[in-house]
Order: C-alpha cells, then sequence, then structure tokens
C-alpha cells in the first residue's frame, strides 16, 4: 500500500515575527511576576534604649516580615500605621505605660521608629494570700514567710509582666512541693495606675487538701527482692507528700549497683482519700559483674587487675565486693560488704583491705578495716564510722617500725560542677576529721584534719576554663613516730606538686627515702584552653610540700604545660612540668577529676 505523508505549510515572516512577540511579552510577564513574588526591599530602624529596641526588633510584625515576598505597599503602609500601637502593648509588658511611640516611612523604603518609653510604673504593694488548708498547719507562719522570699517582684521594683508571671508560677511550685500538690492560684491581679506609675500586685494562693503519700508500686522487678527498691524510701505511706522525698529516693535508686535506670513518679491522676500513689519503673543490671583488665598508672607503672562484684548476696540486695590491683611496686587486695539505703537516707558498709607498695624507698605494709555509715542527699555525702589501721614500715632498708591505731572518723564531701564529666564552673569540696579513742587499740593518741578543694570558673567559656586547686593537712599526735605512714602526708605528681615524682616531696630518710610529714600544704592554678571539640591545651604552675611542721615549711615550685581530652569515659590529663628546685623536666598521666 503506498504511503502518503503530510508536511504542514511553513508560516509567514508576519507570523513568526508575532510568535516572537507573544514569547516576549510571556518572559516579561515572568520577571515582573517573579519581581512581584521578591516584595518590597525594606529596612527598619528602631530608635529606643537598648533593652527595649531588642524586644521590638523580636516581637513587631513590622520586622518579622521583611522578608515575606508578598509584601506590597499597601501592606506596607498598614504595618507602619499599626507599629505605634503593637510597640505601646510590647513596652507595657516591660512596665512602660506611657511611652510615646512614631513610626514613619523615609526615601528608600526606610522605616523609623522613635519611641520616647518615660518612665517604668512601679510596685507600690504586694497582697499575697494563703488560702486553704495549709492554714491550719502548725508552720503556717513559716511557710508564708518562704512563699514571700521566694516572690521576685518586690515594693519599688519595676513593673514587669515577665517577672509578674514568674513570681507566681514560683510561689506556687513552693506551696506544691511540700504536702499541698494539688495548690492553684485562685486569684490573682496587677493594678496598673500608669497616670501615677504606681502598680499593686495581689495574688492569692489555694493549697487545697494536704496530700500524703500513697502505695508504692515498683514494676520491672525480676533479680532482686521488692524490699530492696522500697527500702530506700525515706517516707511510708501515709506521710505527708514532700518532693524532695520523692527526689531523694530518685536519687538513691540511681545511685544504687542494681539499677541502670530508675523512674519515681507521683500518680496525681489517681489521688484517693487525699494520697498520691507512687510508681517506680526499675531497669535491672545483672546480680554479678566480672573485671578483667591492664591498668596504667604513670606515676607508680603498669599493672593487672581482677574484680568481681554481687548484687545481691544472699537474695537480700546487699553487695559483696572483692578487688585485686597488681603493680610492680603496689599490690592491694581489698574486700567489702554494702548495705542498701533504709528509711532514715543512711546506707551501711563494711570494708577491709591489704596494701603492700615501695615509694620513693619507703617500704610499707598496712592492714585496715572498717565500719561506715554513709548518706548521700543531692550532691553532697556525708560518712562517719570506726576504722582500724596496722601498719609495717621499713625506710631505705635500716628503719622499720610497727604502728596502729583504732580511730573515729568522719568524711563530706560535695560535688558542684555543671558537668561531671566535663567541668567549667562549680567545685569539688572534701573533707576528713579523725581521732584515735586516747591509746586505745592504738600506738599513739592523734588526732587528723584534711581538706582539698578545687574550683572552675569560665567567664567566657569559648575562651577557656581557670582552674584552682587547693590541699592542706595536718596531725597533731602526742608521739609522732608512732603514727602510721598511711596517715602522714607527702606531695609531688598528679594532682599535686607536678613536675617532682610521686610522693617525692617530704622529710629526708636514710638512703635516700622519703618519708611522711605532718602537715602538707599544696595548691595549684591553671588555665585550660580549647584548641578543638574535647581538646583543651593547659597552662598550669604548681607549688607546695610535706613537713614536719609549719614552721620548717618551704613550698616547692613547678611550671608546665599539658593536654586534656574530654573522653567519654572521663578527662584524661598529660602534663610536662619542670621543677623549680633541680630543673629537671617530668611528665604525668592521670585520668578523672581530683577526686
Amino acid at each position: 500500500m503506498p504511503s502518503v505523508s503530510f508536511m504542514p505549510p511553513r508560516p509567514s515572516a508576519p507570523c513568526r515575527r508575532s510568535a516572537r512577540s507573544l514569547r516576549l511579552l510571556a518572559l516579561a510577564g515572568c520577571l515582573l511576576a517573579a519581581q512581584a513574588r521578591a516584595g518590597l526591599d525594606y529596612t527598619v530602624e528602631i530608635d529606643a534604649p537598648s533593652r527595649l529596641a531588642q524586644l521590638l526588633r523580636d516581637n513587631l510584625e513590622l520586622v518579622s516580615e521583611q522578608n515575606d515576598p508578598d509584601i506590597d505597599q499597601g501592606w506596607l503602609d498598614s504595618m507602619i500605621k499599626s507599629a505605634p500601637d503593637d510597640a505601646r502593648k510590647l513596652l507595657e509588658t516591660e512596665g512602660y505605660f506611657k511611652a510615646k511611640v512614631e513610626a514613619a516611612e523615609d526615601a528608600g523604603h526606610r522605616v523609623r521608629i522613635v519611641v520616647k518609653p518615660g518612665e517604668p510604673v512601679l510596685i507600690d504593694d504586694v497582697v499575697i494570700r494563703l488560702n486553704g488548708d495549709i492554714r491550719q498547719e502548725s508552720d503556717y507562719q513559716q511557710r508564708l514567710a518562704q512563699v514571700l522570699e521566694a516572690w521576685s517582684l518586690p515594693i519599688g521594683a519595676p513593673y514587669r509582666q515577665e517577672d509578674w508571671d514568674v513570681s507566681k508560677r514560683v510561689i506556687l511550685r513552693k506551696v506544691q512541693a511540700d504536702r499541698f500538690p494539688r495548690a492553684r492560684i485562685a486569684n490573682s491581679e496587677a493594678r496598673i495606675d500608669p497616670a501615677s506609675g504606681r502598680a499593686t500586685l495581689e495574688v492569692t494562693v489555694d493549697s487545697g487538701p494536704l496530700i500524703r503519700f500513697g502505695k508504692v508500686t515498683v514494676n520491672g522487678l525480676k533479680r532482686y527482692p521488692e524490699k530492696l527498691a522500697l527500702g530506700m524510701a525515706d517516707f511510708n505511706p501515709g506521710s505527708p507528700y514532700q518532693q524532695d522525698k520523692l527526689l531523694a529516693y530518685q536519687s538513691a535508686l540511681d545511685q544504687s549497683p542494681q539499677f541502670s535506670s530508675v523512674i519515681v513518679s507521683a500518680d496525681f491522676d489517681h489521688i484517693a482519700d487525699n494520697r498520691v500513689p507512687v510508681t517506680v519503673d526499675v531497669v535491672e543490671l545483672p546480680k554479678k559483674k566480672l573485671e578483667l583488665g591492664l591498668i596504667y598508672d604513670s606515676e607508680v607503672g603498669p599493672g593487672v587487675r581482677v574484680g568481681y562484684d554481687h548484687y545481691n548476696l544472699f537474695r537480700q540486695g546487699w553487695t559483696g565486693s572483692a578487688l585485686v590491683d597488681w603493680k610492680r611496686e603496689q599490690q592491694t587486695v581489698s574486700f567489702g560488704l554494702g548495705f542498701p539505703r533504709g528509711t532514715d537516707g543512711y546506707s551501711h558498709s563494711i570494708t577491709s583491705s591489704f596494701k603492700s607498695e615501695t615509694v620513693q624507698g619507703l617500704k610499707t605494709n598496712t592492714v585496715d578495716a572498717g565500719v561506715w555509715r554513709i548518706r548521700s542527699r543531692g550532691n553532697i555525702e556525708a560518712r562517719m564510722g570506726v576504722g582500724f589501721l596496722k601498719e609495717s614500715e621499713e625506710a631505705g632498708g635500716v628503719i622499720s617500725r610497727d604502728t596502729h591505731v583504732t580511730q573515729l572518723v568522719y568524711g563530706w564531701t560535695q560535688r558542684a560542677v555543671d558537668d561531671a564529666m566535663r567541668p567549667r564552673n562549680g567545685y569539688l569540696l572534701d573533707g576528713q576529721l579523725s581521732g584515735s579513742m586516747g591509746a586505745l587499740a592504738s600506738s599513739t593518741s592523734m588526732v587528723r584534719a584534711y581538706g582539698r578543694a578545687v574550683g572552675y570558673w569560665s567567664p567566657y567559656p569559648k575562651y577557656g576554663t581557670f582552674v584552682a586547686r587547693l590541699e592542706l593537712g595536718q596531725v597533731w599526735a602526742r608521739d609522732g613516730a608512732e603514727v602510721p605512714t598511711a596517715l602522714l602526708f607527702r606531695a609531688g605528681g598528679a594532682n599535686s606538686v607536678r613536675g617532682y615524682d610521686y610522693q617525692s616531696l617530704g622529710l629526708p630518710g636514710p638512703n635516700g627515702s622519703v618519708l611522711g610529714g605532718r602537715v602538707v600544704a599544696t595548691g595549684s592554678v591553671e588555665y585550660q584552653i580549647p584548641i578543638k571539640p574535647d581538646w583543651y591545651f593547659a597552662l598550669f604552675s604548681d607549688m607546695g610540700n610535706a613537713a614536719d611542721s609549719w614552721k620548717g615549711f618551704q613550698a616547692m615550685h613547678g611550671n608546665g604545660v599539658g593536654v586534656r581530652w574530654m573522653s567519654p569515659v572521663a578527662p584524661l590529663s598529660f602534663d610536662i612540668a619542670k621543677a623549680d628546685s633541680d630543673g629537671k623536666i617530668r611528665w604525668n598521666l592521670s585520668l578523672g577529676l581530683a577526686f
């Protein structure tokens, strides 16, 4: 079958010119539409005190809509017209009720807002009332005083809407935290008189009924007895509700070795008979843990560690532990038995250890044992107990002696840093006071005091952190020669006076050995400079020494540089320091915080 083809006629020249004209018109339309979508390009200048100017920049529609592609001149005129009223409403939240605001558009689409705020309204009177069952409590006046102290808008202060709102929230939480969690703001009124520039504030808090703790339910237990978790609460069903007790309960469970995750919550949705049930959700850890590892200490060298922990001895939730640390110049074997925290907030433990070490020509064999009572509350740990220590000592292969002491011990530690792994601000405090019971079961009567502190300060974190450290200690003894070396002091090494060998600062002994002194003082100033994420360069200067008395004390100095790595495990420090006494350069490696 023959094929047939069709060719359309070629358009004439006038038709081609007409098509090109249509394409040009379409392109021009697209350009005009794009230009229209770009919106008006205008600027806003605000002439006002800096704090108020920032408030207007953050909240005025005229500023926030600058990049809107749909804005045209009509829309802009409308926003300029409403800007003074909008600005005055914002300024009223800062206490300026007589502000004068003008807004106008200058040449080149420049919008200028001029603010004359006038004087702020001041608080003339504050009335706070606590109503409800709280008025029947014996400590009502004390509770009212606490609420008034927490109020942050005192008489004479400028009125600010944010402070007004915050103050109400703060006093409400103050009431809710202790016995009255259902408290509410029954009435609040801020009466503003712009003419006189004065404000009267009134707040009424209705405490609602007194709420008590109800039943405590523990979820997630499989390995451990329920009484282990219940026994750590320092409240019982029927006790008045206190938020601090819930937080302390959460903290106690978090610190226990049996649980990896804990959530303690009061179920306010199911309050019955004015009792709030408490729910505890836990995730358990295994009952046993075996630890095997190679360890290294720049001051005593490499070693081996073997540890074993059992977290449910006799199915009572007791913790048993055994640890062996074996290094060339230091060997330690220790045992411990721990009992869970009770309802009184205290936990108890029994410890014992044997330690043999040779440091700076002084060889000691030490056996110690103790019974301890410990209380942890927030970032503070207090401990007290009775300890027995027996020691045999050999100095330079010449002098040998045997000493022992039984003493009462009290210790106190606070860790108040912004980040336990990489502190930039805050402090660490640790102190211990101990004394023998006369000559009873002791080679001499003695009293020992020891304290240390570390402070962190980062005024501008991106520029670094200042670290300051101080250590002080003293022993008072009837016969200093009968005090065990473990209770005396030596200095030198990491976390002491860097640039000197570990425990090389003390009293000179035979054949180059170093003996412990009855007083010690060391201090350090350090500046840590960030060089990349998690890495810091450090400059430091240390000083200190150990001596037999303050009269014969002479500080030794060391200066150096170091590197800090904020590892996922703990801060790692590597330091190189030069000792002023002999000019030698020594290095130290340490892991973790000072204590």
